[in-house]
């Protein structure tokens, strides 16, 4: 499969990258888990820039990947790949063991505000044709959830590099194809989920910590984690923090 990046040794896991970034995104998590991580660049981005789109092809792109293991594997999903975790969870459970959700949503309740944000998604997909990506990266992470102006130098020129291997018009296509206007809301089916699941968010993220104390009351095997000292990439913010955590939770699930 194109774009399907691997990290580190052991049995597999798969791990999807959010919004902006690829499956590079995981490429320090092989020094931290022992797993071989199986890390797509999600349709839209890095070398998967030109793939269908559309969340039901997005869906069976992820399926895909995890089913060419042949075993059920963990799978991590970050922010936007936590959607599509949780998206193919419920989906495809038999394909998923353990289920890690960082910085995610099982989407917009309400109907109104989800039509909202697909328009505010088509709005912000018209402006990236006009773009270039450096000029796009410099908006999308200078404020708000998704700033890096608090990282350390090395930190973020590695961020950096990781969302420069994508482009403008790929990204519009990710956003209208499978952003969060894009996706029903699944609140409803959480407490169909047959896996353990651990549920991660920084504790300076306050609206992704809401949210994640309210999945986790819905779902029937969940963990919740708050990692105190991360924004809304723990990841990034807390390696040694979140990827500990992850471990601990995957042993005690293998």
């Amino acid at each position: 499969m194109i774009g399907v990046r691997r990290f580190g040794s052991g049995p597999p896991l798969v791990a999807l990258h959010g919004f902006t970034l690829t499956g590079e995104q995981f490429a320090s998590a092989g020094s931290f888990l022992r797993h071989t991580i199986i890390a797509p660049d999600l349709p839209g981005h890095g070398r998967n820039v030109d793939a269908p789109s559309h969340l039901t092809d997005v869906i069976e792109f992820v399926a895909s990947t995890i089913e060419a293991v042949e075993r059920p594997v963990p799978v991590v999903g970050y922010s936007q790949g936590g959607r599509l975790a949780l998206t193919t969870a419920l989906d495809r459970p038999e394909g998923i063991s353990a289920l890690v959700l960082i910085s995610a949503t099982a989407g917009i309740k309400d109907a109104d505000e989800r039509a909202l944000r697909a328009h505010s998604d088509r709005e912000m997909a018209s402006q990236l044709a006009t773009m270039t990506i450096d000029g796009f990266l410099d908006r999308w992470t200078s404020t708000g959830l998704t700033s890096t102006e608090h990282l350390e130098a090395e930190a973020y020129e590695r961020d950096r590099s990781i969302r420069r291997q994508n482009s403008t018009h790929g990204l519009a296509s990710a956003l209208i194809g499978y952003g969060q206007g894009a996706q029903a809301s699944l609140w409803h089916e959480l407490e169909a989920l047959p896996m353990p699941v651990l549920v991660m968010s920084g504790g300076r993220d306050e609206k992704y910590s809401f949210i994640a104390d309210a999945m986790a009351r819905e779902i029937p095997d969940a963990e919740r984690v708050t990692l105190g000292g991360a924004g809304h990439n723990p990841l990034l913010d807390t390696p040694d923090q979140a990827y500990g955590a992850i471990s601990d939770f995957l042993h005690r699930h293998r």
